[in-house]
């Protein structure tokens, strides 16, 4: 059931995915897209909103911040410790007060979310390896890059997200033929990872 699986999979998640949009809009301040428009708003949170459980969103909101902004991984996650503890110590009503946030998540903010789930350490390295591995800087090339990423479950399922929105070009008000050329390579990135997902779903 839809409201089941909601409350499952955001529940006592929520604060967290709040904090790490928080994390990023803080991080990626004054930042655009290629179209101009504001990064946060035109790229982190649709990729961040397409995520299925926390964890995806966690990272869709991050998987961008140590590639671009002049942060290591465990200054994201030490952020995103800061943020989430400010967030659970402001009172019920209040902490919640970004428009982004009311207007995503106004299917599951009658839930009360009094109770705010810990990050447990596996937890913690899960997202660290993920926005690690979402880092370009960290491969040698472009084929390590999407090569590595296939190789974790998060990772994957967050860079085919980043993939899909970076591919919309009504984002470019006049794409030019380097905008095409990357968008093509784009979509054949995005097939080797949807055939690696499909392949692990039949195994």
């Amino acid at each position: 059931m839809r409201i089941e699986r909601l409350e499952d999979d955001m529940g006592y998640m929520t604060k967290i995915v709040y904090a790490a949009g928080l994390v990023a809009k803080d991080l990626h301040k004054g930042q655009h897209d290629k179209g101009g428009h504001d990064y946060f708003e035109s790229h982190l949170l649709k990729v961040a909103s397409a995520g299925f459980d926390w964890k995806e969103k966690v990272i869709g909101f991050l998987h961008d911040a140590a590639e671009d902004c002049d942060v290591t991984v465990e200054d994201v996650m030490k952020m995103l410790d800061v943020k989430v503890a400010e967030v659970v110590e402001n009172p019920k009503g209040s902490w919640w007060k970004e428009e982004w946030w009311d207007e995503w998540m106004e299917d599951i903010d009658v839930y009360p979310c009094e109770v705010t789930h810990s990050i447990s350490e596996g937890e913690r390295e899960e997202l660290k390896n993920a926005l690690n591995l979402l880092n370009q800087h960290t491969a040698s090339s472009r084929e390590e890059y999407i090569a590595r990423i296939s190789e974790n479950r998060l990772a994957l399922k967050v860079k085919m997200n980043d993939l899909k929105n970076n591919m919309d070009l009504s984002r470019i008000p006049q794409p030019t033929e380097k905008d095409l050329a990357r968008v093509e390579r784009y979509k054949v990135e995005y097939e080797k990872l949807l055939n690696v997902l499909r392949n692990d779903l039949e195994v």
